[in-house]
């Protein structure tokens, strides 16, 4: 499978915050490098019906079927045991060997399916979705610092559709917080939290093609979606830093790949089935201490997080890197 590496347009050190002047009244921020961003529109929101997989396979019955024997009078003696032997030679064997012929759906049910590894009780909740994809929080809701949607680096980045509500951005950067989720209404199993919306300067479109889940460096990075493991490899970020990306192809989704970053201490392998909110993929690594991430205005932890994209695929058997934070 190739590679298509894309050099990193971003560096989090150019990203600037949102301020609101008194009185509610917004002014443009200039960035490092002269450019200002401007707040987002809350995006129109769609509830989906959260289906579930029972993933429960029935198999055919198998029939065994016996041979009746009988027993012979004495009168017929060794004449008849000798023919019922020529017969059971001309026939290839014995009636045990004949009986085996009925079985080749034994040696395929042998043969086992590949099983997810199932790492804690009770998934983590959907927080978004692509389409009919459904998406669920790779940081347990309990470790979870922050939650921002932002533009991903590259064209190859799919729309996400958040399914809670949007922080009031002016409030989060009076606070340099998150503010209270109060009562958001959220259907079930959904994430009964906000997300906050960041601008990057140098970066084009809507916030809503990547998202980071902040947590503490080490917290344990789930799985998002149920689905095959296709590559995990290490790469330097802004050809500086080490890291990690973790590739996954969702089940039915042949042409999307979901791309998470910024993780080490990764339990994964191409090939491993993995299973939403369930399977331990790795930790969240420690970036704050080598670059401004601009997550850190908002937590006190200063921003460390799992960065996570969906990428569309272009071409089967090529791969496209996050391409930045």
């Amino acid at each position: 499978m190739s590679h298509t590496r894309l050099t990193p347009d971003h560096d989090d050190r150019d990203d600037v915050h949102r301020r609101v002047r008194p009185g509610g009244h917004r002014r443009p921020v200039t960035g490092v490098h002269g450019t200002s961003h401007r707040a987002a529109a809350p995006p129109a929101r769609r509830m989906r019906t959260l289906g579930h997989d029972t993933g429960l396979t029935v198999r055919p019955r198998t029939t065994v079927r016996r041979r009746r024997t009988v027993a012979l009078g004495p009168l017929l003696g060794s004449t008849l045991l000798v023919a019922a032997v020529v017969i059971l030679a001309a026939q290839g064997g014995s009636g045990a060997e004949a009986d085996a012929t009925d079985a080749p759906l034994a040696v395929i049910e042998s043969v086992p399916a590949p099983t997810a590894a199932i790492d804690r009780e009770g998934a983590t909740p959907f927080f978004a979705a692509y389409r009919s994809l459904h998406l669920r929080l790779p940081v347990d809701p309990a470790d979870l610092t922050a939650l921002a949607f932002h533009q991903a680096a590259g064209s190859s980045a799919l729309h996400l559709t958040s399914l809670v509500p949007d922080a009031d951005m002016d409030l989060a950067a009076e606070l340099h917080a998150v503010p209270e989720a109060g009562d958001t209404g959220t259907a079930t199993n959904v994430w009964d939290g906000v997300c906050l919306r960041l601008w990057r300067t140098n970066r084009s479109g809507e916030p809503d093609t990547a998202v980071d889940a902040g947590a503490e460096p080490g917290t344990a990075v789930w799985s998002p979606v149920t689905g095959t493991v296709v590559a995990v490899r290490a790469y330097r970020l802004y050809d500086a830093y080490d890291d990690y990306e973790i590739h996954i192809r969702p089940d039915g989704w042949e042409t999307v790949d979901v791309v998470l970053i910024h993780v080490d201490d990764v339990r994964v392998k191409a090939g491993d089935p993995v299973a939403a909110g369930l399977t331990r993929l790795a930790s969240v690594r420690k970036m704050s201490d080598k670059i401004e991430i601009q997550l850190g205005g908002y937590t006190a932890n200063g921003g460390d997080h799992v960065h996570m994209q969906l990428n569309e695929i272009d071409s089967p058997g090529t791969l496209t890197d996050a391409g930045g934070s």
